[in-house]
Protein backbone atom coordinates (compact mmCIF):
# COMPACT_ATOMS: atom_id res chain seq x y z
CA UNK A 1 0.00 0.00 0.00
CA UNK A 2 2.83 2.57 0.87
CA UNK A 3 4.87 2.19 -2.28
CA UNK A 4 1.26 2.50 -3.95
CA UNK A 5 1.25 5.66 -2.51
CA UNK A 6 4.56 6.96 -3.19
CA UNK A 7 3.77 6.25 -6.73
CA UNK A 8 0.94 8.42 -6.93
CA UNK A 9 3.12 11.36 -5.53
CA UNK A 10 2.13 10.88 -1.67
CA UNK A 11 5.21 10.30 0.52
CA UNK A 12 4.74 9.28 4.00
CA UNK A 13 7.07 9.56 6.79
CA UNK A 14 7.51 8.28 10.43
CA UNK A 15 6.33 4.45 9.79
CA UNK A 16 5.57 2.23 12.50
CA UNK A 17 4.59 -1.21 12.05
CA UNK A 18 2.34 -3.32 14.15
CA UNK A 19 0.98 -6.63 13.61
CA UNK A 20 -2.38 -5.72 11.81
CA UNK A 21 -1.46 -2.37 11.37
CA UNK A 22 0.65 0.46 10.48
CA UNK A 23 0.97 4.06 11.54
CA UNK A 24 2.20 6.85 9.65
CA UNK A 25 2.60 10.56 9.28
CA UNK A 26 1.66 12.46 5.61
CA UNK A 27 1.37 15.74 4.39
CA UNK A 28 -1.49 17.58 5.44
CA UNK A 29 -1.78 19.01 1.73
CA UNK A 30 -2.05 15.11 0.57
CA UNK A 31 -5.03 14.05 3.50
CA UNK A 32 -7.96 15.12 0.68
CA UNK A 33 -5.69 12.70 -2.14
CA UNK A 34 -4.80 10.03 0.51
CA UNK A 35 -9.00 9.27 1.19
CA UNK A 36 -10.08 9.25 -2.53
CA UNK A 37 -7.28 6.80 -3.38
CA UNK A 38 -7.82 4.52 -0.52
CA UNK A 39 -11.90 3.94 -1.27
CA UNK A 40 -10.49 1.58 -4.17
CA UNK A 41 -8.03 -0.40 -1.84
CA UNK A 42 -9.52 -3.30 1.03
CA UNK A 43 -8.02 -0.72 4.08
CA UNK A 44 -9.89 0.94 6.27
CA UNK A 45 -7.44 4.22 7.07
CA UNK A 46 -8.70 7.30 9.58
CA UNK A 47 -6.97 10.37 11.01
CA UNK A 48 -5.22 9.53 15.05
CA UNK A 49 -3.96 13.11 15.48
CA UNK A 50 -2.59 16.42 14.04
CA UNK A 51 0.47 17.99 13.87
CA UNK A 52 2.11 21.11 13.50
CA UNK A 53 0.40 24.33 12.36
CA UNK A 54 -2.81 22.39 11.46
CA UNK A 55 -3.21 20.72 14.77
CA UNK A 56 -2.90 23.94 16.85
CA UNK A 57 -6.31 25.14 13.60
CA UNK A 58 -7.95 22.26 14.52
CA UNK A 59 -7.77 23.06 18.55
CA UNK A 60 -8.54 26.86 17.82
CA UNK A 61 -12.18 25.71 15.94
CA UNK A 62 -12.59 23.66 18.52
CA UNK A 63 -12.26 26.13 21.60
CA UNK A 64 -13.98 28.46 19.09
CA UNK A 65 -17.16 25.87 19.00
CA UNK A 66 -17.07 24.86 23.05
CA UNK A 67 -17.28 28.84 23.56
CA UNK A 68 -20.05 28.76 20.65
CA UNK A 69 -21.84 25.65 22.48
CA UNK A 70 -21.43 27.63 25.97
CA UNK A 71 -22.67 31.03 24.72
CA UNK A 72 -25.80 29.22 23.18
CA UNK A 73 -26.37 27.42 26.16
CA UNK A 74 -25.99 30.25 28.66
CA UNK A 75 -28.69 32.15 25.98
CA UNK A 76 -30.71 29.21 26.67
CA UNK A 77 -30.70 28.92 30.50
CA UNK A 78 -31.36 32.93 30.66
CA UNK A 79 -34.18 32.67 28.09
CA UNK A 80 -35.69 29.57 30.19
CA UNK A 81 -35.04 30.28 33.31
CA UNK A 82 -38.79 31.72 33.91
CA UNK A 83 -40.36 28.48 32.07
CA UNK A 84 -42.75 26.58 34.33
CA UNK A 85 -43.06 22.75 33.31
CA UNK A 86 -44.83 21.83 35.88
CA UNK A 87 -46.38 22.40 39.66
CA UNK A 88 -45.99 20.79 42.42
CA UNK A 89 -48.43 20.73 45.77
CA UNK A 90 -46.97 20.23 49.23
CA UNK A 91 -48.52 19.93 52.40
CA UNK A 92 -52.08 20.48 51.98
CA UNK A 93 -51.68 22.18 48.82
CA UNK A 94 -53.07 19.12 46.70
CA UNK A 95 -56.17 19.24 49.28
CA UNK A 96 -56.73 23.12 47.78
CA UNK A 97 -55.27 21.99 44.35
CA UNK A 98 -58.54 23.26 42.20
CA UNK A 99 -58.49 26.43 43.74
CA UNK A 100 -55.16 27.56 44.22
CA UNK A 101 -54.54 26.11 40.24
CA UNK A 102 -57.72 28.43 38.87
CA UNK A 103 -55.97 31.51 40.83
CA UNK A 104 -52.76 31.30 39.94
CA UNK A 105 -54.33 31.08 35.61
CA UNK A 106 -56.16 34.61 36.87
CA UNK A 107 -52.34 35.71 37.75
CA UNK A 108 -50.78 34.28 34.59
CA UNK A 109 -49.09 31.12 36.11
CA UNK A 110 -50.20 27.75 34.92
CA UNK A 111 -47.49 25.08 33.63
CA UNK A 112 -45.92 25.13 30.33
CA UNK A 113 -45.49 29.06 30.29
CA UNK A 114 -43.12 31.68 31.52
CA UNK A 115 -43.83 33.21 34.61
CA UNK A 116 -43.85 36.71 34.87
CA UNK A 117 -45.38 37.56 38.21
CA UNK A 118 -43.66 38.57 41.49
CA UNK A 119 -44.18 35.43 43.90
CA UNK A 120 -44.06 37.41 46.93
CA UNK A 121 -46.97 39.02 45.97
CA UNK A 122 -49.00 36.41 44.85
CA UNK A 123 -48.44 34.36 48.37
CA UNK A 124 -50.20 37.29 49.81
CA UNK A 125 -53.09 37.62 47.40
CA UNK A 126 -53.72 33.88 47.62
CA UNK A 127 -54.12 33.53 50.86
CA UNK A 128 -56.90 36.25 51.05
CA UNK A 129 -58.56 34.95 47.91
CA UNK A 130 -58.92 31.44 48.91
CA UNK A 131 -61.14 30.00 52.28
CA UNK A 132 -59.22 27.97 54.84
CA UNK A 133 -55.43 28.54 53.55
CA UNK A 134 -53.44 30.40 57.23
CA UNK A 135 -50.00 29.33 55.30
CA UNK A 136 -48.94 29.40 51.48
CA UNK A 137 -45.58 29.54 49.85
CA UNK A 138 -44.39 29.52 46.40
CA UNK A 139 -41.40 28.39 44.83
CA UNK A 140 -39.74 27.96 41.73
CA UNK A 141 -36.12 25.39 41.34
CA UNK A 142 -35.65 24.92 37.72
CA UNK A 143 -38.69 24.44 35.92
CA UNK A 144 -40.77 23.45 38.31
CA UNK A 145 -42.86 25.38 40.69
CA UNK A 146 -43.79 24.21 44.16
CA UNK A 147 -46.98 25.34 46.10
CA UNK A 148 -46.76 24.39 49.71
CA UNK A 149 -49.54 25.43 51.75
CA UNK A 150 -51.48 24.71 54.72
CA UNK A 151 -55.19 25.10 56.13
CA UNK A 152 -56.35 26.89 59.11
CA UNK A 153 -56.49 25.02 62.24
CA UNK A 154 -60.39 24.79 62.77
CA UNK A 155 -61.58 26.91 65.80
CA UNK A 156 -62.55 24.72 69.01
CA UNK A 157 -65.88 26.01 70.00
CA UNK A 158 -67.56 25.35 73.56
CA UNK A 159 -70.44 23.10 73.78
CA UNK A 160 -73.72 25.27 74.18
CA UNK A 161 -75.38 23.19 77.19
CA UNK A 162 -78.22 25.61 76.60
CA UNK A 163 -79.69 24.80 73.65
CA UNK A 164 -83.31 23.67 74.24
CA UNK A 165 -83.52 22.29 70.73
CA UNK A 166 -82.42 21.30 67.26
CA UNK A 167 -84.60 22.90 63.98
CA UNK A 168 -83.53 22.26 60.29
CA UNK A 169 -81.89 24.57 59.03
CA UNK A 170 -82.61 23.53 55.73
CA UNK A 171 -85.94 21.32 53.47
CA UNK A 172 -84.58 18.08 52.15
CA UNK A 173 -84.44 14.53 53.68
CA UNK A 174 -82.89 13.00 56.64
CA UNK A 175 -80.07 10.86 55.77
CA UNK A 176 -78.01 10.41 58.99
CA UNK A 177 -78.60 11.18 63.22
CA UNK A 178 -75.75 11.54 65.28
CA UNK A 179 -77.40 12.20 68.67
CA UNK A 180 -75.43 12.83 71.96
CA UNK A 181 -78.49 14.60 74.22
CA UNK A 182 -82.04 15.15 74.09
CA UNK A 183 -84.51 12.98 72.09
CA UNK A 184 -84.65 12.50 68.04
CA UNK A 185 -87.92 13.37 66.82
CA UNK A 186 -86.91 12.32 63.77
CA UNK A 187 -85.48 9.03 62.08
CA UNK A 188 -83.71 8.80 58.65
CA UNK A 189 -85.60 8.72 55.76
CA UNK A 190 -88.46 11.58 56.85
CA UNK A 191 -88.49 14.92 54.88
CA UNK A 192 -88.43 17.91 57.25
CA UNK A 193 -88.81 21.57 56.38
CA UNK A 194 -86.83 24.39 57.60
CA UNK A 195 -87.93 25.42 61.82
CA UNK A 196 -89.31 21.84 62.13
CA UNK A 197 -87.58 20.37 65.45
CA UNK A 198 -85.07 17.53 64.98
CA UNK A 199 -83.61 17.42 68.56
CA UNK A 200 -85.47 17.99 71.18
CA UNK A 201 -83.85 18.77 74.81
CA UNK A 202 -85.62 16.65 77.19
CA UNK A 203 -85.51 12.83 77.44
CA UNK A 204 -87.78 10.31 79.01
CA UNK A 205 -86.99 8.17 82.35
CA UNK A 206 -89.88 6.04 83.04
CA UNK A 207 -92.80 8.19 82.13
CA UNK A 208 -91.55 10.78 83.52
CA UNK A 209 -90.27 13.66 80.88
CA UNK A 210 -86.50 15.10 82.13
CA UNK A 211 -85.40 18.73 80.81
CA UNK A 212 -82.39 18.58 79.26
CA UNK A 213 -80.03 20.34 76.58
CA UNK A 214 -80.11 19.50 72.77
CA UNK A 215 -77.00 18.55 71.47
CA UNK A 216 -76.10 16.20 68.21
CA UNK A 217 -76.10 16.44 64.19
CA UNK A 218 -78.68 16.19 61.85
CA UNK A 219 -77.60 15.62 58.34
CA UNK A 220 -80.37 15.87 55.61
CA UNK A 221 -80.09 16.21 52.39
CA UNK A 222 -80.69 18.94 49.51
CA UNK A 223 -82.44 18.97 46.36
CA UNK A 224 -81.68 21.99 44.36
CA UNK A 225 -84.12 22.21 40.77
CA UNK A 226 -82.82 23.99 37.33
CA UNK A 227 -84.57 24.36 34.51
CA UNK A 228 -82.89 25.03 31.25
CA UNK A 229 -84.62 25.42 27.73
CA UNK A 230 -83.19 25.14 24.28
CA UNK A 231 -84.27 25.56 20.92
CA UNK A 232 -82.02 22.52 20.08
CA UNK A 233 -81.49 19.07 22.07
CA UNK A 234 -78.35 16.85 22.37
CA UNK A 235 -75.72 15.93 24.38
CA UNK A 236 -74.01 19.65 24.14
CA UNK A 237 -76.94 20.95 25.38
CA UNK A 238 -77.45 18.99 28.26
CA UNK A 239 -74.05 19.66 29.39
CA UNK A 240 -74.60 23.50 29.67
CA UNK A 241 -78.02 23.22 31.24
CA UNK A 242 -75.73 21.19 34.07
CA UNK A 243 -72.97 23.34 34.37
CA UNK A 244 -75.68 26.06 34.68
CA UNK A 245 -77.45 24.54 37.33
CA UNK A 246 -74.29 24.29 39.40
CA UNK A 247 -73.00 27.86 38.53
CA UNK A 248 -76.52 29.15 39.66
CA UNK A 249 -76.69 26.53 43.21
CA UNK A 250 -73.10 28.42 43.80
CA UNK A 251 -70.40 26.97 46.34
CA UNK A 252 -71.99 23.86 47.68
CA UNK A 253 -70.53 20.49 47.64
CA UNK A 254 -72.78 18.30 45.04
CA UNK A 255 -73.18 14.69 45.79
CA UNK A 256 -75.14 13.32 42.95
CA UNK A 257 -77.14 14.75 40.09
CA UNK A 258 -80.26 13.57 37.84
CA UNK A 259 -81.25 14.98 34.42
CA UNK A 260 -84.71 15.18 32.85
CA UNK A 261 -85.22 16.06 29.55
CA UNK A 262 -88.79 17.16 27.78
CA UNK A 263 -90.34 18.98 24.69
CA UNK A 264 -92.66 22.17 25.57
CA UNK A 265 -93.68 24.38 22.54
CA UNK A 266 -91.33 23.00 20.36
CA UNK A 267 -88.46 23.55 22.98
CA UNK A 268 -86.49 21.23 24.76
CA UNK A 269 -86.37 21.87 28.65
CA UNK A 270 -83.74 20.35 30.73
CA UNK A 271 -84.60 20.13 34.68
CA UNK A 272 -81.53 19.32 36.62
CA UNK A 273 -82.10 18.45 40.29
CA UNK A 274 -78.70 18.28 42.35
CA UNK A 275 -78.48 16.89 45.81
CA UNK A 276 -75.92 18.38 48.53
CA UNK A 277 -75.92 17.64 52.26
CA UNK A 278 -76.66 20.36 54.86
CA UNK A 279 -75.90 19.76 58.74
CA UNK A 280 -77.93 20.90 61.27
CA UNK A 281 -76.34 20.90 64.89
Amino acid sequence: MLENLHKKGIYTFDITFFEQKAVFSVDFADCKKLFAISRNMCYNISILKYYGKVSLIKKAFSKVGLLTCSIALLVCMVAFDGYVSSIKYLGDGEYFATQITEFLKKEGIEERSFLKADLRSVENKLIQSVDGISYVSLSKKGRILTVEAYRAEDEIHAIDLKKPKITANASGTVTAINLLSGTACVNVGDSVRVGDVLIDGYFLKGEEKIDTYALGEVEIEVEYVYSYQSFARGERYLNRACVLARESLGEKDVIRQTVSEKTEKGKTVYTVTLYYLVIAS
